[in-house]
């Protein structure tokens, strides 16, 4: 599920003023304006919104995950139902289709959401769903295919161990080669993320 505009559902808890905007200035006063909401690029409105859900899953009988803070849980008896959330983003998953009907009709209620259906893809990571078989497929080969592409290595060959260990790399004092500028710290976060999650194969209890 999707919220939308969701920084704008939070509640401001200190007094922030801004200037008028544009095309409706009062000329000759210098006035400006209260904010009664969080608005978009306002330092404080991730920290708004995401406490004001807080709050809503709270009172629906979730509870915060003490492992990870982007996860609810709630259990009762053999129903049991998680939240992942990432932004704006939801997953929800639980093992009772009507208790997620009517966790749906809650966020619809409170929130103006949208109903993405069945989970495809999520922060680079592809999700498959064999229902038949009762498994779940997880890969990260669009993503892995986004970053090959993103630094131009698209034909690249697959091996095992780029250098030998006991290679010794020195200084290129050749000016007549050309030397590829490669922004490596970029390149080392995107293959450091893509590390977090292989690809996986889940199958229920």
């Amino acid at each position: 599920m999707d919220v939308k505009i969701a920084f704008l559902n939070g509640d401001l808890e200190k007094e922030i003023y801004t200037e008028q905007p544009k095309g409706f200035t009062q000329e000759g006063e210098h006035l400006v304006c209260k904010l009664h909401k969080s608005l978009y690029r306002l330092k404080q409105s991730p920290r708004a919104s995401n406490q004001k859900l807080n709050v809503f899953l709270k009172n629906i009988k979730f509870v915060r995950s003490d492992v990870d803070f982007n996860m609810y849980v709630v259990q009762v008896k053999d129903v049991r139902f998680f939240i992942v959330i990432y932004v704006d983003d939801f997953i929800l998953v639980c093992n009772n289709k009507d208790k997620l009907l009517q966790v749906k009709e809650e966020f619809f209620w409170k929130f103006e959401m949208k109903d993405l259906g069945d989970l495809h893809f999520f922060l680079g990571m592809e999700v498959e769903r064999d229902r038949a078989q009762r498994l779940f497929y997880i890969n990260q080969i669009g993503y892995l295919k986004e970053i090959l592409k993103c630094f131009r290595m698209e034909d690249c060959k697959a091996i095992g161990v780029p250098f030998d260990p006991k290679t010794k790399l020195k200084k290129n004092e050749n000016k007549d080669v050309e030397v590829v500028e490669v922004p490596y710290q970029q390149a080392v976060g995107s293959l450091m993320y893509a590390m977090l999650c292989v690809q996986l194969n889940l199958a229920p209890n």
